[in-house]
């Protein structure tokens, strides 16, 4: 069944969006693009197929658009962006067609979302690389991809170097304690931020004897 468009105007709440009235009654709401795209226009006959395209379209968009909202806002890896556009409920299998032209497009890539989000780990936050490859898990990262992205910018110098960065401020923090204890807790604590226990146990033996000499 044909409808004829009888008014367009723009909606007060937003500046990039019009209600579409059809036989003087609200219709559809569309943004900008969308209007632009099926050149709508006042008179204009709507059949029922071209609605549904046009309710597509604006689906499509706004998907789009918060998409590109978040990343906006920082680097997102796909799963961690597919997760969000879930909980917004759009559909899911018009999400895969978006993250499907994000990715082409290169504005997701878990390789360059890795990257970043390791220097910024081990450079700002000092963490070692079995926290960094949870967290890049949990986001859904493959591990093959993060275990040789890890391999190649973090090296084992660099990790011993931030072990012993933490180690040192923490150090100072439970000084007061039996030399048994401060072991304990410096090995807990250097073990939640992602050190293997090789490296702590030397980090650990030598910080705790370099503090002993200085009481002495």
């Amino acid at each position: 069944m044909s409808q004829k468009i009888t008014r367009i105007e723009l909606q007060k709440k937003s500046k990039n969006r019009y209600s579409v009235f059809c036989n003087g009654e609200f219709k559809l709401g569309v943004s900008t693009e969308v209007l632009l795209q099926f050149g709508l226009f006042k008179d204009m006959t709507l059949s029922d197929a071209l609605i549904e395209k046009i309710t597509s379209a604006e689906k499509w968009f706004q998907l789009r658009e918060q998409a590109l909202h978040y990343l906006a806002r920082r680097p997102h890896s796909e799963k961690e962006l597919r997760d969000k556009l879930i909980n917004k409920k759009f559909e899911k299998n018009l999400i895969a067609v978006v993250l499907k032209d994000l990715k082409e497009k290169k504005y997701i890539d878990d390789e360059t979302f890795s990257r970043l989000l390791i220097r910024e780990e081990m450079n700002l936050k000092k963490n070692g690389p079995l926290l960094i490859k949870n967290k890049l898990f949990k986001k859904g990262v493959q591990l093959e991809l993060i275990s040789e992205i890890i391999d190649k910018q973090y090296s084992e110098q660099d990790q011993l170097e931030n072990c012993k960065y933490l180690a040192e401020k923490k150090v100072k923090l439970i000084n007061h304690l039996p030399q048994t204890e401060q072991k304990k807790k410096l090995a807990a604590f250097l073990k939640q931020k992602g050190f293997n226990w090789r490296m702590i146990n030397a980090v650990v033996l030598e910080k705790i004897a370099e503090e002993d000499e200085n009481v002495f």
